[in-house]
């Protein structure tokens, strides 16, 4: 595996714990809050997106689908509560782990950058509040190609804004349907095997599979 020209990390659940959310969840759905189905429905939202034309931005999708779990529940649910829950995941905290490894990452002279499925400006303040922008180049939304990962498109716009070969090109997520968009395309992928995540696609993982961003520093920097 040939060193990468940058690293692309997702941020949802990569760099971001869903912790925050999570709690959100809980105070709205009490016991066995269906935080993974809401987020599961997201992306279902943003594939038929994809599939039909029709992009608009992933919190709008997530509040469509947060309402959508509530109705299923018979749970009455405002636009604005939903929004108000919605609004938290630009404040997640990074995981323990991400501060100091994305440090080592930068003193070894590793260019990173995010490539979200989230808005431009939600992204941008997703890393800010997190405080990890001293370390990430550059916020790449798919708000820019109007089409959501795991299309071609978003990995594609994010080889060609750094000026590189997408096979120079390493995503590095905690999602399966995120890293196999990317190798789909030519690009390297390292698959962030956090807590309850598994590869659940048809196929091996991608050559590099960590346990978190610090094993990523590990294999990477040696």
């Amino acid at each position: 595996m040939s060193r990468p020209a940058f690293l692309a990390f997702d941020v949802n659940e990569t760099l971001l714990s869903l912790a925050p959310i999570k709690a959100k969840f809980e105070e709205a759905f009490g016991i066995g809050a269906p935080l993974g189905e809401w987020f599961s429905r997201m992306l279902h939202g943003s594939l038929v997106a994809n599939h039909v034309g029709d992009y608009r931005s992933f919190g709008e999708i997530g509040i469509e689908s947060l309402l959508t779990v509530a109705k299923k529940r018979g749970l009455a649910m405002r636009g604005e509560d939903a929004e108000a829950i919605v609004s938290t995941m630009r404040s997640l905290p990074p995981h323990p782990d991400v501060y100091n490894a994305l440090e080592r990452l930068f003193d070894a002279d590793f260019v990173m950058v995010a490539l979200t499925n989230g808005s431009t400006g939600a992204a941008n303040d997703q890393i800010e509040n997190a405080g990890l922008h001293p370390f990430i180049r550059r916020v790449i939304s798919v708000e820019e190609v109007g089409r959501f990962k795991p299309a071609p498109e978003p990995y594609l716009h994010a080889a060609k804004v750094m000026g590189v070969e997408i096979a120079e090109m390493m995503l590095v997520a905690a999602h399966d349907w995120d890293c196999a968009g990317a190798i789909a395309v030519g690009a390297q992928s390292a698959f962030v095997k956090r807590d309850g995540v598994v590869w659940s696609l048809p196929g091996e993982p991608p050559e590099l599979v960590v346990d978190d961003i610090a094993g990523l520093a590990d294999a990477l920097i040696g």
